[in-house]
């Protein structure tokens, strides 16, 4: 970034931990000295680390401080500490990062991120060496008063006790942003099959998280949409992602007058999604279908999380239904809600072999995405690959609950099974590990997201992934 460009910058302080923070800016601040060539101002948000970037409920906040903090056109150098998910956010961020790392072994995370620096870092003085060097030069630091405050040379010679990998150059990062983070980072992802094979963590380099308004018009623009939730074994997790991706949808689609809905087609563990603690004598599957048949209205729905995500669990007593049923709900329910989630029974799709497999077969004929959770296990792999074996699913999204394991992770048949699943998937979503959340929110009667900030973004990605899912020719029928 030649001086004679004389662009201004944002110095924008985002360690997480409130201490270091204030003593990063500190220590700037006080390096710039009477240098003031070039306009630059320190900032330190409220909300800092990856959460500035990721959570999506502060971020009207962080938008709001945006404005007020920093000017329209100053050059945002954002300083943080190394996060695993902060790459996947990075591809819809104008600004250039120094991101400080426990290890070596992470600068691979970064290879995909220009204008991305990745250095060493024991405490918040390493960030204040590698900015003053790189920045003496554009008149932002008074170098001599860098250099007797850092007690470095000025020669900007690179210090071995904290190597800086990789040698990625700053000048690929824009000049100028012009704009602050939600501006470039709230796009709507590609549209149509664009993600056919991909594999998806919260974020990707390319695939840039949307707005609320971006994301309900893309749902509301699909037109009824009806999501089944499949798995052939139970413990992957599959009724808590359709109450997340519901909570999500629901909460969008509400702030454009459309609604999204859940429907429990579980017939084998009927209240498996009774973490939403709905009321007393809510009107059932059964009570709907029943109201269909006899050409009557069907009992309102109960509501939960937002008055925009409506509920249909199903009764306790044993039930099955017929194709023709199914088929009757289903139009009913794309008459009401623009997004329907169903949580189907932990069975194959097989019309002859008994209720729940039955009912699994009839809800995917009127699926238009299909969503296939995953854990880190053969067992779990095995049965998402059997899934996919089945003829006629719509597009399929697989959901990859990553274990807290690197050695499993990492494991060359956890590898090997991934790859053979993107292989036959539309898209595959990496989902953090938080199982104690999970759990807490069964026993708290709130969904998962409330209170995980990961599984929240998570779920977020996912509903994109589902809302950019091609349409397969209109009806599936």
């Amino acid at each position: 970034m030649p001086a004679d460009q004389d662009p201004g910058y944002a110095f924008v302080v985002l360690l997480g931990d409130r201490d270091d923070a204030a003593e990063l800016a500190g220590i700037l601040d006080r390096l710039r000295g009477g240098a003031r060539r070039c306009p630059a101002v320190i900032v330190t948000p409220p909300v800092r680390g990856l959460a500035f970037f990721a959570d999506a409920i502060q971020q009207p906040d962080v938008d709001i401080w945006w404005s007020a903090a920093v000017p329209a056109d100053a050059h945002p150098v954002y300083l943080i500490m190394h996060d695993g998910s902060l790459p996947d956010w990075q591809g819809g961020v104008d600004g250039t990062f120094y991101v400080g790392a426990p290890d070596a072994g992470v600068s691979g995370h970064y290879a995909a991120c220009p204008g991305t620096r990745v250095f060493l870092c024991r405490s918040p003085l390493d960030f204040a060496v590698q900015v003053a060097r790189d920045f003496w030069d554009s008149g932002v630091f008074d170098e001599a008063e860098a250099a007797r405050i850092l007690g470095v040379p000025p020669d900007r010679a690179v210090d071995q006790s904290h190597p800086t990998y990789p040698p990625q150059a700053l000048a690929d990062a824009p000049e100028r942003s012009g704009s602050r983070p939600e501006a470039s980072r709230r796009q709507p992802a590609p549209r149509g099959g664009a993600v056919r094979g991909g594999f998806l963590r919260p974020r990707r380099h390319g695939h840039r998280p949307m707005s609320d308004g971006d994301l309900a018009r893309q749902l509301a623009g699909r037109g009824p949409t009806i999501v089944v939730m499949g798995s052939r074994k139970g413990g992957v997790g599959k009724t808590s992602f359709a109450a997340g991706i519901a909570v999500v949808a629901g909460t969008v689609l509400d702030q454009i007058g459309h609604s999204a809905c859940i429907v429990d087609a579980n017939l084998a563990n009927p209240d498996a999604w009774g973490q939403m603690h709905l009321p007393t004598g809510a009107a059932t599957v059964r009570d709907v279908v029943a109201a269909l048949l006899a050409n009557r209205e069907p009992p309102p729905p109960v509501h939960a999380a937002t008055p925009a995500l409506a509920c249909y669990p199903e009764g306790r007593e044993p039930c099955e239904y017929s194709r023709t049923e199914i088929r009757r709900l289903a139009d009913h329910l794309r008459r009401r809600h623009t997004f329907i989630v169903v949580d189907m029974s932990n069975r194959l799709p097989d019309p002859t072999a008994g209720p729940e497999a039955a009912v699994a077969a009839y809800w995917l004929e009127e699926g238009d995405v299909l969503v296939l959770p995953t854990t880190a296990s053969r067992s779990d792999f095995d049965g998402v690959l059997d899934f996919l074996d089945v003829g006629g699913l719509p597009p399929t999204v697989v959901p990859y609950i990553a274990g807290t394991s690197k050695r499993l992770r990492d494991n060359p048949l956890t590898l090997q099974y991934l790859e053979a699943i993107r292989s036959r998937a539309a898209a595959v979503v990496e989902i953090p590990d938080d199982a104690n959340a999970v759990r807490l929110a069964g026993m708290s009667g709130v969904p998962a997201e409330r209170l995980s900030p990961s599984l929240r973004v998570a779920y977020r990605a996912l509903t994109e992934a589902i809302a950019v899912m091609p349409r397969v020719g209109g009806s599936r029928r």
